[in-house]
């Protein structure tokens, strides 16, 4: 396919790995790089990264976020929660529990796809910003979604169908390849806004384009008293391999939570 712009952000990294890649620099996650991840493995610790999926709760911090609901099934017009199946089948000993989840996807713990932000940008050289997600994939084209809002929203009574879907960037795609990265794992009495630049000179939002970085701030202090927090960042200096099972809520997401499974799989 041709390339999909004529110019491309400044800093950013389109077009470096192809013109069609969706991985951005998940791509330098190499064999060869778990490899030598792998061989700084001392005490085999697993742990959870994540937190519950119905933490931190409410809808305070992102209004249009919700906490998930969780409905039983139905099965022969009855709900399948200690579901009996002697009352289908008298010599069956069975009990069943089933779940329907309606999930926010990014109400908690969560990754996000290159598909979940994008912005305004001429990326062919016109004069015209357009949108424009990671390597010149488009909004309306690439990804796609409703303009009715009877269409969106996942709260009250709405029909169940999906309304929008990224054909290009979605999170099956990182979920496909497997996330995992060499960090630091650093439990402190810092504030949760200090501790996330606790080694790093500057913060990058992810395996992404390299468009969304920025300096640690000059206030920055690791011996700030406040509450203590796990807190796990991604630097050039890191001495721990960080891997993640996270696995997409539907192809053609956003974002997914993690629903408990990212895990730092070794610390030494």
């Amino acid at each position: 396919m041709p390339q999909r712009w004529s110019q491309r952000p400044e800093g950013s990294n389109w077009g470096d790995f192809g013109p069609d890649d969706q991985l951005g620099r998940l791509n330098l996650l190499t064999p060869e790089r778990v490899r030598t991840a792998a061989r700084e493995i001392r005490e085999g610790i697993t742990f959870c990264l994540s937190l519950p999926l119905d933490r931190p709760g409410g809808s305070v911090l992102s209004p249009s976020r919700y906490p998930p609901v969780l409905r039983p099934t139905l099965r022969n017009g009855r709900p399948r929660m200690n579901y009996r199946v002697a009352d289908d089948n008298p010599n069956a000993t069975d009990l069943i529990c089933d779940d329907a989840a309606v999930l926010h996807t990014q109400f908690s713990t969560h990754w996000d796809a290159f598909s979940h932000v994008g912005f305004m940008f001429d990326a062919d050289g016109d004069g015209v910003p357009e949108g424009r997600y990671y390597n010149g994939f488009r909004a309306g084209e690439d990804i796609v979604g409703p303009a009715d809002p009877g269409e969106a929203g996942a709260t009250g009574v709405f029909e169940a169908k999906s309304t929008s879907s990224a054909g290009a960037l979605g999170i099956e795609g990182m979920a496909a390849n497997g996330v995992q990265g060499r960090a630091f794992l650093s439990t402190s009495t810092a504030t949760a806004t200090n501790a996330a630049w606790s080694s790093a000179t500057t913060r990058s939002w992810g395996p992404s384009s390299g468009t969304r970085s920025r300096s640690r701030p000059a206030t920055w202090s690791a011996s700030t008293p406040a509450t203590p927090i796990c807190c796990c960042a991604i630097t050039a200096r890191s001495i721990t391999s960080l891997r993640t099972t996270a696995a997409p809520s539907s192809t053609g997401a956003t974002g997914a939570s993690c629903n408990g499974s990212p895990t730092a799989a070794f610390l030494r």
